[in-house]
């Protein structure tokens, strides 16, 4: 499956790192995102405007993801690239709320915006109370922590339990913190 990045500011470069080079093109129409793609070792294609003919020179792609700073601009390469191809995913980055009507109303097939999925995340790790304690731990108490991660064997008295199940009694007698639990089996 072949993805097209349109934009390679720092957000778009975040995007890029995550999708991995493979199957994935960087499209830009500014000389420093070109410069700073080709460093990178991605393959880019510089257009020169948001044109019918400047975006038929990307060859082949599925999914197209629009990242541009310009909100005008991302929001110009939906609507073009929805009219070139109707039948291809588009993904785009929404700046501002209020611009997401428009997003969806271009045929846009799914909306990213960086400052709705932060709060979303921050309220999540507020919301559950071992993760505050952690977050609690590490940054406001001055103390020595260490992180390990241990192998529980089959015949231990934790074998096949749940952090809510152990939490108070293995924290308090062996003054550790668990952070997580994970099921060899399934992880593997």
């Amino acid at each position: 499956m072949k993805i097209a990045v349109f934009g390679f500011d720092d957000f778009g470069e975040r995007v890029a790192n995550f999708l991995g080079k493979k199957d994935l093109i960087i499209v830009v129409l500014d000389e420093k995102e070109y410069l700073r793609a080709k460093e990178k070792l991605y393959e880019v294609v510089k257009i020169d405007s948001i044109s019918d003919e400047e975006i038929l020179k990307i060859k082949k792609f599925d999914i197209a993801i629009a990242v541009l700073k310009d909100e005008e601009k991302n929001l110009f390469l939906c609507l073009t690239l929805k009219d070139l191809f109707p039948n291809k995913k588009l993904i785009a980055k929404v700046s501002e709320k209020e611009n997401e009507y428009k997003y969806k109303l271009s045929g846009v097939d799914k909306l990213i915006n960086p400052y709705e999925v932060t709060a979303n995340r921050i309220m999540t790790i507020l919301k559950k109370p071992l993760t505050l304690k952690v977050i609690e731990e590490i940054i406001f108490q001055d103390n020595n922590l260490s992180f390990a991660e241990i192998e529980i064997p089959k015949d231990s008295f934790l074998d096949g339990k749940y952090i809510k199940d152990i939490y108070k009694e293995v924290s308090g007698l062996y003054n550790i913190l668990i952070v997580g639990i994970v099921d060899k089996e399934i992880s593997d």
